[in-house]
C-alpha cells in the first residue's frame, strides 16, 4: 500500500498539470470553428477525430455539444467519440507518451474511418440531434475579454485550475491511481498475469470482451486498469486499444443524460469496432 501510495501522488499531480494545460486549449477554443462546418460532414469527421486526439475528457465534451446543437452530423460524433478515450489517456501520456501517441493516432485513424464508413451507410439521411442542447457537466466560464492580462490568468487559475480541475478532479483521480495500482500490486503478488495473457489464448480473449463490455461505461476510471496493465507489461496493445476505442470518458454520461437512444446506438458502434479491431490485434499479433 505504501509503494502504491508514494507512486499515486507524483502520478496524480503530473496529470493535473497536463490536465491544466490542455484546459488552456479547450478554454481558447470552445469549438467556435465548427460555425463554418455547416454542410461538410467529411471536414466535421475529420476535425472532430482531431477533438477527440486530445488527451482527457474535453475534446469528447466538445464533439458531443456540437452534435446535440446540431452542428455535427452522426457520423462526425461517432468518429470523435472513437477517437476520445478520456483521462486516462493523460495518464498514459505521463507514464509513456511513446505509447500515448501511438495509442492516439490509432485512435484517430480508426476515428476517421468509423466516420467515414457511418456517412457512406447514412448518406441519404444523415442523422441530426433532436434533442434539446445542453451544457455539459464542466462548466467552463468564460474569460473576460475586457480585463488586464494579469486578471486574466488569475481568473483561470481560479476558475478553470482550482474550482474545476482542483476541487473537481483531483480527489477521485488520485483515488482511481491509488486503488487501481493497489488493486493490480496485490493481485501480481499471487498470479502471473503476464504469463497467464501471454501464453493463454483463451485468456486474452475473456480480457477483449471484459475491456470492451467495461468501455460501455460512461466515466473516465475503470478504464485505468487496462493501461497500467499495458505499461506494466501484462495486457497486449490490442486490448488496450479495444478498450479505448469502447470507451470515451466522461463524455458519454453527457450524449447519455441528452439522449439515451443516441447514446447506446454511438456505444454499440463504438464497442462493435473496438472488439473488431481487438480481434484482429488478438489473431495477428
Amino acid at each position: 500500500m505504501v509503494e502504491s501510495l508514494k507512486e499515486a501522488v507524483p502520478v496524480t499531480l503530473l496529470v493535473l498539470v497536463v490536465m491544466s494545460v490542455v484546459e488552456v486549449f479547450n478554454v481558447s477554443s470552445l469549438g467556435r470553428h465548427f460555425l463554418k462546418l455547416n454542410g461538410k460532414p467529411l471536414l466535421q469527421i475529420l476535425l472532430a477525430c482531431l477533438l477527440g486526439a486530445i488527451p482527457g475528457c474535453a475534446g469528447g465534451f466538445v464533439v458531443v455539444s456540437l452534435f446535440l446543437q446540431n452542428m455535427i452530423v452522426f457520423p462526425a460524433l461517432v468518429a470523435g467519440l472513437v477517437s476520445t478515450f478520456g483521462d486516462e489517456a493523460i495518464f498514459l501520456y505521463t507514464q509513456s507518451p511513446k505509447s500515448g501517441l501511438i495509442t492516439s493516432a490509432s485512435l484517430f485513424v480508426v476515428g476517421v474511418l468509423a466516420g467515414i464508413i457511418s456517412f457512406v451507410l447514412r448518406r441519404n439521411t444523415l442523422l441530426k440531434s433532436a434533442e434539446t442542447p445542453v451544457t455539459h457537466c464542466h462548466n467552463h466560464k468564460a474569460i473576460p475579454s475586457d480585463i488586464a492580462l494579469g486578471k486574466k490568468i488569475l481568473f483561470f487559475l481560479r476558475e478553470h485550475v482550482w474550482n474545476h480541475i482542483v476541487k473537481e478532479h483531483s480527489l477521485k483521480i488520485f483515488l482511481y491511481i491509488f486503488i487501481t495500482l493497489f488493486v493490480i500490486g496485490v493481485a501480481n503478488e499471487f498470479v502471473d498475469l503476464n504469463a497467464i495473457l501471454s501464453q493463454n489464448t483463451i485468456a486474452r480473449w475473456i480480457v477483449l470482451f471484459v475491456a470492451v463490455i467495461i468501455g460501455f461505461l460512461p466515466v473516465s476510471g475503470p478504464h485505468l486498469v487496462f493501461v497500467v496493465l499495458f505499461l506494466q507489461g501484462s495486457l497486449p496493445f490490442g486490448i488496450l486499444l479495444a478498450n479505448s476505442i469502447s470507451q470515451n470518458g466522461h463524455s458519454g454520461m453527457q450524449l447519455l443524460a441528452a439522449s439515451p437512444k443516441q447514446f447506446f446506438r454511438v456505444k454499440t458502434i463504438s464497442a462493435l469496432i473496438g472488439l473488431a479491431v481487438g480481434a484482429l490485434c488478438v489473431v495477428v499479433l
